[in-house]
């Protein structure tokens, strides 16, 4: 390809970005959607790209492009109010996943007659959904702050559930001797404890060096470099990722709220500190917010990219609406559920819930790890994966705008509550 056309992509796509932000505001449209669109002209529509360059570096450029959005997420969330839909989130995301892998098994069994063994995976693949996807849609939907925060920490309980499932599923497959259940739950218990320490020493950590910091020049780019150790470190330890991020995301962006509220208990221990100096600049968060803006746009244009319609077949398609049809089922049930014991639930549209059941590269990830283990050989496995992820893209982008366009009056009153 000409670099002046590569160029003239990469900047079309940039604006695309742009106009597609732009354009929820307007249309309701969600911007992924448009991207994901816009990457399947680009690639199996007209061939521009081809999706075979692209499989390899997946699993690299969705990752980065979940640390940030991760991170950025956990800097617009308030302390307070991440405490309060705390434990609302982690029953939602538990039942939520519960629901979906059970759904999911029980589809793969019985219409489409499956191994237990194949089916159970299916189950835990698809039983998540993607906080890379439904972050974005959150910061732009109209809803108010606490129910903006407890389907964040959802979204991420979520994806975490999904990628700690099917890794332990896939190790007890290959050793069953090796597993019963107080291992699983010994092994999730300390992974998510991991996550929280790493979080909590580093946040504390580095909210403090970067009062100091974050006015000077390269201070994001330190912190970018930070973010990519801690999340690596968090994997090397066997902590999960995603709540380490989210979780520094979190204590940086609230440090001097922090400081403020520990201030009597230093002054009791005979020692003062500064607020100020816990507090991370705003132009380490603007840098940050136009970062992730780039590496989101370019995340769902690359989504798009690596669809490929040739694997298609009329059972593999029925097979993925099924499944997506179990999403909004489970997703009803779920919510329904959940309501009674949640006053954000209680005061919240249906539809400004329902539709949040997008699957992301996460899941693609999730299934590249278990063809590449070859305990499944499944050939329908792959395009069942990205049919998914475009029907359930789409339909949550219908169920956004249905949302949008019939209760903005609404939604603006209660935003601002």
């Amino acid at each position: 390809m000409d670099v002046s056309l590569f160029a003239a992509l990469i900047g079309g796509i940039i604006v695309l970005g742009v106009v597609g932000d732009f354009l929820f505001a307007k249309s309701k449209i969600p911007t992924p959607v448009i991207l994901m669109l816009a990457g399947i002209l680009l690639g199996p529509a007209t061939n521009i790209f081809t999706s075979d360059i692209f499989f390899e570096i997946a699993p690299y450029f969705g990752t980065f492009a979940l640390i940030l959005i991760l991170f950025e997420g956990g800097l617009d969330l308030e302390f307070d109010v991440v405490i309060r839909q705390f434990s609302s989130a982690l029953f939602l995301g538990f039942l939520s996943f519960i629901l979906g892998v059970t759904g999911i098994t029980a589809v793969c069994l019985i219409p489409f007659q499956m191994t237990m063994q194949d089916a159970l995976l299916y189950g835990f693949i698809f039983g998540g959904t993607s906080p890379a996807v439904i972050l974005p849609v959150l910061s732009r939907l109209t809803i108010p702050k606490k129910l903006k925060t407890l389907l964040t920490l959802e979204a991420v309980i979520s994806e975490v559930l999904t990628v700690i499932s099917v890794i332990i599923y896939l190790n007890i497959l290959r050793e069953p001797q090796h597993f019963d259940v107080s291992s699983i739950i010994q092994h999730i218990a300390l992974s998510i404890g991991i996550s929280f320490v790493l979080a909590l020493f580093s946040g504390i950590l580095w909210s403090r060096f970067m009062g100091y910091f974050s006015k000077q020049n390269l201070a994001y780019m330190l912190t970018l470099g930070f973010v990519l150790l801690l999340y690596t470190l968090t994997s090397f330890l066997g902590g999960e990722p995603a709540i380490t991020v989210l979780a520094f995301g979190i204590l940086l962006g609230n440090g001097r709220h922090l400081a403020t509220k520990t201030q009597s208990l230093m002054a009791r221990l005979n020692s003062t500190i500064n607020v100020t100096d816990f507090e991370l600049d705003d132009v380490v968060k603007k840098i940050n917010a136009e970062l992730t803006f780039l590496v989101r746009t370019f995340f769902f244009v690359f989504i798009g990219l690596l669809f490929d319609f040739t694997l298609f077949t009329t059972d593999m398609m029925l097979m993925a609406a099924a499944i997506v049809a179990v999403f909004f089922i489970t997703r009803f049930m779920t919510v329904t559920l959940v309501t009674p014991l949640s006053p954000s639930l209680r005061s919240a549209h249906t539809s400004s819930t329902l539709g949040l059941v997008p699957r992301g590269l996460a899941t693609a990830v999730m299934a590249f790890l278990v063809l590449e283990s070859r305990v499944v050989q499944s050939e329908q496995l792959l395009p069942v994966v990205f049919g998914i992820i475009l029907a359930s893209n789409l339909l949550m982008s219908v169920f956004v705008y249905y949302y949008q366009s019939r209760h903005s009056d609404d939604a603006e009153k209660e935003a601002s509550a």
